[in-house]
């Protein structure tokens, strides 16, 4: 099979521990692309922190953000296929949130807002002030998510969180009876809720028909619960040696683990 392009979870996946890329995967990632073939970053962050690699990889792809909730184009500044929460939805997952004392950011078409700064945020803002200047993003802090809701164009995801995991699944499993969103799990203790149907999987179906590129000449590599879609519609899934083995499952490779690079090693078998 000859594959046309790749697809990257980055968490856990292309990023090591220290939320870098390793540079033996940057220098092969270089290399592809001057071989045509496209490389495509899938991941439930927003686009904003997607930037920062997007840039190291000069990439001219759009990336596939929030899980599927939309496809971002860096080069026109603009999102496409996009599946926005309406307002009603977005304030009674709110509503939900507040029920079960669940922490929350929510990801809005221009933002990351916050309301609480918890450990997972203080080791992103560590993450972004290493950053030259020109490449970090702005997560916002918000007096009222209320007011971030009724103000913003377009609500993408709720990135919850919680140390007490009884409480974040009682709460996932509330979300998923409401009928209306994807509670996908990117984390033994964070849980990404985005509008039903948006999926990474789902995601890459629209990036392939944008592209014309069949899925069936794509690579994906993930290590998580919310890879899988995307490990089971691309022609080869790779799941990473640091996913759970109920991820595995899904994957037609295994490889080692995100801080060895055993991506590099793949790329290399499989295009160079």
């Amino acid at each position: 099979m000859t594959y046309q392009a790749v697809a990257f979870d980055m968490d856990g996946t292309l990023l090591n521990g220290d939320r870098i890329i390793l540079p033996e995967t940057v220098n092969i990632l270089k290399q592809i692309q001057t071989k045509g073939i496209k490389v495509i970053l899938v991941t439930g962050r927003h686009h904003s922190v997607v930037y920062p690699y997007y840039y190291q990889l000069e990439l001219t792809t759009p990336a596939i953000c929030c899980n599927g909730s939309y496809l971002y184009d860096f080069q026109q500044q603009q999102a496409f296929a996009a599946n926005p929460m309406s307002e009603m939805q977005a304030k009674s997952l709110l509503q939900l949130v507040n029920q079960f004392g669940i922490h929350t950011l929510i990801y809005t078409d221009t933002f990351m807002t916050y309301e609480v700064l918890d450990d997972h945020l203080q080791g992103l803002f560590r993450w972004i002030d290493s950053l030259p200047e020109a490449l970090r993003p702005e997560i916002r802090h918000v007096n009222s998510f209320i007011d971030t809701i009724e103000q913003a164009n377009a609500i993408y995801k709720f990135a919850t969180s919680s140390h007490d995991i009884p409480a974040l699944k009682a709460f996932s499993q509330a979300v998923e009876a409401c009928g209306d969103f994807e509670c996908e799990w990117s984390w033994v203790n964070r849980a990404d809720i985005a509008l039903k149907g948006n999926s990474k999987g789902n995601g890459l179906k629209a990036w392939s028909q944008a592209e014309g590129i069949p899925l069936n000449k794509i690579v994906a590599f993930g290590d998580s619960y919310n890879d899988i879609t995307m490990l089971k519609n691309a022609g080869l899934g790779i799941a990473m040696g640091n996913a759970d083995k109920d991820v595995q499952k899904y994957a037609d490779r295994v490889i080692g683990d995100n801080n060895r690079p055993s991506i590099a090693e793949t790329l290399t078998e499989l295009f160079l």
